[in-house]
């Protein structure tokens, strides 16, 4: 594989110390935090180690990577592969204005995946009150299918940059533009290359 620099066989070496100690692959907050990072280079440098091929994308997690096969086998077996009856959840997705997020929580919660019609799942727990509208509340868990399209009325998790959104997405021209269902709350028009589908709402899951 290609020669890491420096500050990349750093951060490689604290992912692996990480997955030695049985946690998960570490968040972009950990590594920013640990390193004394911005979160957008944390994830510059988790960009350069995938592209160099010590770490690899695996999206129906929380965490977005995990080690390639070859650096794993001297690692303690874990919950890498608990994958198949329940969901890691993604804390927390605003059903208001964008905030940073993607900062993964420890939370696990188990239903079944065949319950939202299979393929990517994961759960992101919403925040704010933009999207009432759907009988989406703050605290729910909103279940969302990674795809990369979306259908006209579809209620998408959205990226725009180092941020994501609950919203139903309108495109218009090169504007984007982000629709709560609740009234209360505006629409927010954005560069339209400065938005990124990460899936569509496919459940709700809420604690009563």
């Amino acid at each position: 594989m290609t020669p890491l620099t420096e500050i990349q066989q750093a951060v490689y070496d604290y992912t692996r110390d990480t997955l030695s100690a049985g946690l998960p692959f570490p968040s972009l907050r950990e590594i920013a935090a640990h390193f004394g990072f911005q979160h957008t280079t944390a994830r510059f440098h988790l960009k350069a180690l995938e592209k160099k091929g010590y770490i690899r994308q695996r999206a129906q997690r929380v965490s977005e990577y995990l080690l390639n096969d070859a650096a794993t086998n001297d690692l303690p077996v874990h919950d890498h592969e608990r994958a198949e009856r329940g969901f890691d959840l993604v804390a927390k997705i605003p059903a208001g204005a964008p905030l940073p997020v993607f900062d993964e929580t420890r939370e696990r919660f188990d239903v079944s995946q065949d319950f939202f019609g299979g393929g990517e799942i994961i759960g992101i727990r919403v925040v704010g009150d933009s999207m009432s509208g759907d009988a989406i509340a703050d605290g729910d868990i909103a279940m969302i299918k990674r795809q990369r399209e979306a259908n006209k009325n579809d209620v998408l998790a959205l990226r725009i940059e180092d941020e994501i959104t609950l919203k139903r997405l309108r495109l218009c021209g090169d504007r984007a533009e982000l629709l709560p269902s609740n009234p209360l709350h505006d629409i927010r028009s954005v560069p339209a290359d400065r938005v990124e589908i990460i899936g569509k709402l496919v459940g709700i899951v809420r604690k009563v």
